[in-house]
């Protein structure tokens, strides 16, 4: 008998493992535009369960946390055999280059749009960054049509919500809503998509909120650390390397100008894929997407131009002086081939053995056996371009650092030289499905995994095959890439320390931190990385990076001058947590998780005259 599993047993799937999670948005007194603008019935809106929309779990192909397709029953597969996905995808073109995805499921009473586009920091011209993420947050806020605020009104008026995320190498914005609100979620992305108009004032809090961001990030306790260990990992490499954030300078003397260039250059409909997924009629739904997108002429931006990656040959260290930290922590980072390399699929599952539950290497060592250390995090961005493996300790406060170092790469040593063991090989496999199946439990997860696969991999029925391609890795697989990967010459070490005390020794390390190439050069001492102070919220002048203060000395540096701070943006109003590197604003901000994703290109192109603005949809109608 077949594996695979109609759509509609995907509740029963969850179930079956555990990991149901919560309903659906609660559909208020609002009616459809029209009453079946979707090609869903009205009724179907009266089995939206009461509650706030599913957020996608972890799941592969990323932070081991990525999203993936509705699989099926644990119970009914083989212990050894990948649950089989069979999500269904329709691709379309349309004329102007935008890439249409559909993926119906008659038996859901939501649906869910995501529009991801090909752009994120890794565009951002120096001298510019940050100007990634200020777009993001004017077009999450506002359209062409619609004044700041209003999009988010409208949309939790029907009994939706909206996330948008600003990524290394990908823009996505998410609407959520009853199945017969399709027209509504269309008609924004469109009016988006056209040309956002924030006044000066709107665009001006927007550069304020951007500032207080990073200073936030910046003086969060271990929030120097995470991001002082990308910029090392990506030294001279400036895709990677810049912050998403944006530079304490950089965001100061931003201009709306630097935003609209920046639209009109990267965020057309042929920089773009539209996915759909949830309750709906493909017809109906494509008829809506023609009348809606249309209209709206391709940009001319380049496609974007890598640079070369320097090669690391030997070991790279920091150390941070944390004023919120409380215990030391200790930051390991290996940059490590993108999700379309055959070894990246040995890497997620690395991750997963060092460090995912309670039973993995790491967690099991550091916190169970030996008490030095509250909590472990090991991760694979999945970015394109030159990607990062990173492990997060965050010690106990009587734990040693130079010892619980020794602990973690005698971890590391030891799965490159004997590999780990079937079973444990058998337990990583089955919780990268687990949080694979909780990563599509709901259809805004599954429109935005179909995006990305369509986006990074050029076919969304790309994600059907990801869990095949986890249990086809080998114990021989995963002891050669921890081997070839993972050693001790390409990985970067940052740790970060509390304040120190009065009469406290300084840090147990030196650290070597080589100047930046290209751009704006960093000054740094041969042998040892700058102390950084820790800024307080909205406070960028203590901040790290450009444009930041003095640097504390360390009894054992030399002069250093702080550094530009990596890839990491904050979360915006109303997020959950945004994993470093990503910043999403929103409600129901969601992360990815193993094999995840990229890098950079400027050339902002003349904006395009704007089309008449598509037909809002009626107002609802109050029962």
């Amino acid at each position: 008998m077949s594996r695979t599993l109609p759509r509609r047993a995907l509740t029963a799937a969850l179930a079956a493992l555990g990991l149901l999670c919560a309903g659906a948005p609660h559909l208020a007194a609002a009616a459809p535009p029209s009453g079946k603008a979707a090609g869903v019935p009205a009724s179907k809106a009266a089995r939206v369960p009461a509650g706030k929309a599913a957020r996608g779990g972890g799941a592969p192909i990323g932070k081991v946390a990525h999203t993936a397709g509705a699989p099926r029953s644990a119970a009914a597969a083989p212990a050894e055999a990948p649950l089989d996905l069979a999500l269904p995808v329709e691709r379309i073109t349309l004329k102007n280059g935008m890439r249409v995805v559909l993926s119906p499921d008659e038996s859901s009473p939501t649906v869910a749009v995501a529009v991801t586009y090909d752009a994120g920091s890794r565009d951002e011209p120096s001298g510019r960054s940050g100007v990634a993420r200020l777009v993001m947050d004017t077009m999450a806020r506002s359209s062409r049509s619609l004044p700041a605020g209003e999009p988010q009104r409208l949309v939790a008026e029907r009994g939706g919500e909206l996330h948008a995320e600003a990524d290394v190498d990908r823009t996505t914005f998410t609407a959520a809503l009853p199945a017969n609100e399709l027209a509504l979620a269309l008609w924004l992305e469109a009016d988006r998509m056209r040309a956002p108009a924030p006044s000066a004032e709107g665009f001006e809090a927007q550069r304020r909120d951007a500032l207080e961001r990073r200073g936030a990030v910046l003086g969060a306790a271990h929030g120097q650390g995470a991001i002082r260990l990308r910029e090392l990992v990506f030294q001279g490499y400036w895709p990677h390397e810049h912050p998403a954030l944006g530079e304490a300078d950089d965001l100061a003397g931003a201009e709306l100008s630097w935003a609209r260039d920046f639209h009109a250059a990267h965020y057309g409909p042929n920089r773009a894929v539209l996915a759909i997924a949830g309750g709906f009629d493909a017809g109906a739904a494509m008829a809506l997407v023609h009348e809606y997108f249309d209209g709206i002429p391709a940009v001319s931006a380049a496609p974007f131009k890598d640079v070369p990656f320097p090669e690391q040959t030997s070991q790279r260290t920091g150390v941070v002086r944390d004023s919120a930290a409380r215990a030391p922590s200790i930051f390991y980072g290996w940059a490590v081939p993108p999700p379309e390399h055959p070894d990246h699929h040995a890497l997620a599952l690395a991750a997963s053995l060092l460090g995912r539950g309670e039973s993995s290497r790491l967690p099991a060592l550091l916190v169970g056996n030996k008490a030095v250390a509250r909590s472990v995090r090991v991760a694979i961005d999945g970015h394109r371009g030159p990607d990062l493996f990173s492990i997060d300790v965050r010690l106990a406060e009587d734990a040693r650092v130079g010892d619980v170092e020794k602990l973690i790469e005698g971890e590391i040593r030891a799965l490159a030289t004997a590999g780990p063991s079937q079973a444990e090989l058998t337990r990583a496999r089955r919780l990268l499905q687990s949080a694979f199946v909780a990563g599509l439990a709901d259809a805004s997860a599954r429109a935005r995994a179909l995006g990305e696969h369509e986006l990074l991999f050029g076919d969304a029925a790309h994600l059907n095959g990801e869990l095949a391609r986890y249990f086809a890795v080998t114990r021989e697989d995963v002891q050669r890439v921890a081997r070839e990967h993972l050693g001790p010459t390409r990985r970067t070490i940052v740790e970060t320390y509390p304040p120190a005390m009065p009469g406290a020794a300084p840090p147990p390390r030196a650290s070597a931190g080589a100047p930046r190439a290209g751009g704006r050069a960093r000054a740094a001492a041969p042998e040892q990385d700058a102390e950084v102070a820790a800024p307080g919220k909205g406070a960028e002048k203590a901040a790290p990076g450009k444009g930041a203060g003095k640097a504390a000395p360390s009894k054992r540096a030399d002069k250093a001058a702080p550094s530009k701070r990596a890839d990491k943006a904050a979360p915006g109003k109303g997020a959950d947590k945004a994993a470093p590197g990503k910043a999403a604003s929103g409600k129901g901000a969601d992360k990815a998780a193993p094999g995840e994703r990229p890098a950079k290109a400027h050339g902002a192109a003349s904006r395009p005259a704007p089309d008449p603005a598509p037909t809002k949809p009626a107002k609802p109608t109050k029962k």
